[in-house]
């Protein structure tokens, strides 16, 4: 838009300036794919006499701070020339829905339950958690209540009688006493 009005004004050259500086670097990169940027550069080459340059922003630049203004007015009057949002922004809003999707999948579903208690937040960042945490948390392992499940095993009992449940392993089965944690209590079995 600003090429095509300044390609009428009647000098023999012309400068656009801008605030925008990865606009101007996307703008002057030959390998860009977005395709305003392809656009633009298209426009530059049939109006070699129209140059392109950055300013600073916000230091009290008249026209750059009046520019600023219409495009704030622009926006908030809900003006059909609007400019296509940043990929990044867009990026952000995909992995934000994403996460709400999966995080009410997590909280309403029927499965995992006993994890959910103990890890109640997805997250797409690691969790540095390392192989045996991660069977203990879940269940999912070589205990007698996992094995049971599958019908890898007869009985869910540990060897000494009692469920072989994680928490029965950690906390009294006399074949893991060097590993053992002291047993929480039943108000604190859920935290």
């Amino acid at each position: 838009m600003a090429i095509e009005a300044a390609s009428s004004l009647h000098r023999p050259k012309k400068k656009i300036w801008t605030d925008s500086l990865s606009s101007l670097m996307a703008i002057l990169n030959p390998k860009s794919h977005h395709s305003m940027a392809r656009e633009i550069q298209t426009l530059l080459l049939s109006h070699k006499h129209i140059h392109l340059r950055w300013l600073k922003a916000h230091v009290c630049y008249l026209g750059n701070e009046c520019a600023d203004q219409l495009a704030k007015e622009a926006v908030t009057k809900g003006d059909p020339f609007l400019l296509p949002k940043p990929l990044t922004y867009l990026k952000a809003e995909i992995k934000s829905a994403a996460l709400s999707i999966w995080q009410d999948k997590w909280d309403n579903g029927e499965t995992g339950r006993s994890t959910h208690d103990i890890v109640p937040r997805v997250s797409n960042k690691p969790a540095g958690w390392n192989r045996e945490d991660i069977m203990f948390v879940t269940g999912h392992g070589p205990f007698p209540s996992y094995l049971h499940r599958f019908n890898l095993r007869t009985h869910d009992n540990c060897s000494c009688g009692e469920k072989g449940y994680p928490i029965h392993y950690a906390t009294k089965s006399r074949f893991t006493l060097s590993w053992h944690f002291q047993t929480p209590s039943v108000s604190l079995k859920l935290q």
